[in-house]
Formats: structure tokens, sequence, C-alpha cells
């Protein structure tokens, strides 16, 4: 019998849930649909197609430092030919965009600015202690200078990722008048993206951005534009200081042009004054390699760099690297060649044997081994997660690496190199052979 029928329908509570209750549970079954929607549109907003009439240049697999801490790098591992260790390249690195993350690759051709694709490009900001715009005068322009950014001071640059897609003439999409093709490549930059919008949209896209690690904005450049495309993508031309040189360079994108996605890079790294990325002008004044580099006389040809340091070639022995991360301060994390930045890590002899290399070949190529690298705060820097560690490893190298009386406050690990001609190649597994050896002394620039 119904309770009505007994007289307690007015004493039995009835239970209306309350609105919050409705919206709560509404939010809860439709939420998890728009976060995955939210998901895939950001993931599709930051992936752009592949490079048209192009190849990815690296390798596809493990890198081959991915055993770079085993136990038999740190001395001979390579074997003994009459009582001489057998050096050999394990590694191989090109950095398109200077003080960004690198590209390892199996084999490279090495030209007379080093190797091909390494440190073309380069970001720099326009110096001034307060930022300036388009509408500032010219007069208060031309006090300012555009000044290349590295690690050193901005160690969030480690990951900013790079590729270099070149011409491949086995893709369906090849054409030998495509854009991509006719610019000898494309370079892609790829860098976390970072969230404007406001609001609890934002936030939500910003969590997505943290979970699904998919909030990427990806950028493709020309690699090496012709006259129509710079032209057409109205590149302008300006000088750009790098140490005690002012290279004429291309500016391929600059927040003083209005660029969304240098304007966001500018944000990412924290950058208040006007920021761009320039590229190397290979028409107008190349920066000549001096100092300890054999000269022109003695080479056939006149070496050159783009926006390297100083010298186009750096070689690194694993070996001296692993003796120097053995020796870091307790709690240090462990020390990668990757740290140091080279171009070819070496094996094969013990640490610091290369101190004394003068001449080498690799192959069936020779190269000047011109002087030791000296080392900055740049290497204390993790090559992947971007964050500057205190003190290590620039406090051990200083303890005991200060070697060269040429900057004798400053350590030194890994060597500088000239190419003995202006093309050559070289590739991982490589055999060295050490053909002249000799004192260094460093110059200074």
């Amino acid at each position: 019998m119904s309770s009505q029928y007994l007289g307690l329908a007015t004493h039995v509570p009835r239970f209306e849930p309350p609105l919050t209750t409705y919206i709560a549970v509404s939010i809860a079954c439709i939420l998890p649909a728009l976060l995955w929607g939210l998901t895939h549109v950001l993931a599709l907003h930051s992936r752009q197609d592949k490079p048209e009439g192009c190849r990815k240049l690296g390798l596809s697999g493990k890198s081959h430092l991915v055993d770079e801490h085993d136990d038999r790098y740190k001395g001979a591992v390579e074997g003994q030919q009459n009582g001489a260790a057998t050096w050999r390249v394990k590694s191989l690195w090109i950095y398109p965009i200077k003080s960004c993350r690198g590209v390892e690759v199996e084999r490279g051709t090495i030209i007379g600015t080093g190797m091909e694709y390494d440190r073309q490009f380069s970001f720099a900001q326009l110096s001034g202690k307060f930022p300036v715009s388009a509408n500032t005068p010219q007069e208060e322009k031309a006090k300012h200078t555009w000044k290349f950014i590295t690690q050193r001071s901005l160690p969030p640059m480690a990951t900013i990722k790079t590729e270099v897609w070149v011409p491949d003439p086995s893709s369906p999409t090849y054409s030998g008048w495509h854009p991509n093709v006719r610019s000898g490549g494309v370079l892609v930059i790829k860098f976390p993206r970072i969230q404007s919008d406001e609001g609890f949209m934002g936030k939500v896209k910003g969590i997505l951005a943290l979970v699904f690690d998919q909030a990427e904005r990806e950028i493709h450049i020309p690699f090496n534009p012709t006259p129509e495309q710079i032209a057409q993508n109205g590149y302008a031309v300006d000088d750009m200081e790098i140490w005690k040189d002012r290279p004429r360079s291309l500016i391929v994108a600059s927040t003083e042009k209005d660029d969304l996605w240098i304007q966001e890079l500018r944000s990412y790294l924290g950058i208040t004054n006007h920021f761009a990325l320039f590229r190397v002008s290979t028409d107008d004044q190349p920066r000549e390699v001096y100092r300890c580099a054999p000269r022109k006389e003695e080479l056939g040809y006149q070496p050159t760099i783009g926006f390297q340091d100083a010298y186009p070639l750096h070689i690194l022995n694993l070996a001296s690297v692993r003796d120097v991360g053995s020796k870091l301060q307790k709690g240090a994390p462990p020390l990668s060649a990757r740290n140091f930045r080279p171009n070819i890590v070496i094996t094969g002899g013990g640490a610091y044997d290369e101190d004394s290399w003068k001449r080498i070949k690799i192959g069936g190529y020779q190269y000047y081994v011109s002087c030791r690298t000296v080392r900055c705060l740049l290497p204390n820097v993790n090559p992947i997660t971007g964050q500057r560690h205190r003190s290590e490893p620039n406090r051990t190298l200083k303890d005991f690496r200060c070697i060269d009386a040429g900057d004798a406050k400053n350590a030194c690990l890994g060597m500088q190199m000239v190419p003995a001609l202006e093309d050559s190649q070289m590739q991982v597994g490589d055999e060295i052979k050490v053909l002249e050896t000799g004192e260094h002394l460093y110059m200074k620039q």
C-alpha cells in the first residue's frame, strides 16, 4: 500500500538535488570529451606537414651517445695498432641555429666553414637599456645594435629543437622548381607554445600542454632562401654583432615585423627587447678565420665561419669528458659530451691525449688542429632541460684544466680544427690517425 493511503506522504522527505549538483554532474560528463577535443585541436594546430620534396637529415634510430656513460669509454676502448690507440669517430653533430638543440647525423659533408648546415642561423636581440619599437626615431634606433645570444645568458635556448630537411629526388613530391628544393631545404624550429588565452579555457589549455606535451610551436623557414624568396618574404639585411665581428646578415624573422611566432618565442625566453633570427649572408662580409689557424698560403683557400664562435670544427674526446665527469662535486648531474656542443665526438685513447694534436687524418681527409677550446659557463646548462647548474662542470674544469698560457684563467676541453680541403666527407666509425703533435698557445679574439 502506498504511503499516500497511509497518510505518510507528507512525512516522507523528497530529495530534490540542488542546481549546482546538476551542473557538477553535467561538467563531469562533458569535460572528458572537451579535454579530448582540445587536446587534438592543440596537436593539429601545433603540427605542420612534412616539407614537400625533402627528407629529414639525421639519425633514424638511437643516438650514438646513448652508451656514453659506459665504463669502456673511460680510456682506450677500440684496441691497439702497433702499440698505439685506435681512434674513431663515435658521433657527429650539427647545430643549425647557434646555441639551440643540435642534430646528430651518421655522416656529413665538411666545407670550408665547417660541417654543412652547421650554425648558419643565430638569434639576436636589439641591445639597449629599454625596448625600442617600430615608431622609435631613427636617431634613437642607431644607438642600438643587434647582438647574438646564446645559452650563456639564456639557458632555455637548449630546449629549442631544430631539424634540417634537405631536397630528396626520391620523394614523390620532389620537383626542381619546388620552393623547398630551390632554397636548398627547410629549417624546422620547434619550441614550447606559450598559452596566452585568459580565463577558464586558457587554464584548461595550459593544463593540457603540461599533461599531454603537445602544445609545441613548429615553424618552417627556407634554409638558404633565393633572391626571389627574400623579396617575397620581405627579409631585411642588417649587421649582427658576434664577438668582435659585425657580419652583414639576413633577418628572416623579427619582432619589429610583428612575426607572431618569434614574438611567442621571445616571451618563452623572457626577452624584452626586439628579437630576431638571422641567417648567414653568403655574399656579404664573410668571417675569415685567422688567429691559430693555418694561413691561406698553406691551405690554398681562406677558411671562414658562419656563426661559430671562432673556428669551423670542434672535436671532443669522450674519455676526457668522462674524466672530468668523475671529478664533479657530489650531487652534480652526469656530464654528457653534449654539454660541450661538439661537432665530432671521438673515442679510442686516453683522456686529454688530444691536447697535443696538431694535424690529424679522419677517414681519407686531413684536418689542422688549431688550438684548444677555452670553456665558458655554457656547459653548465643541461642540453635537454635547459636548466643551468650553479657551478658544474665549470668549477671542476677550472680546478685542473687551466692549462693554456694563452688564457691561463680559463679551463680548456676539446680542440678547434680547420679542414685542409674545402670539400671533404666524414662518417661515424671513421678511423682517426694522428699525423703531427706539438705545443699549442691559445690566441684571444
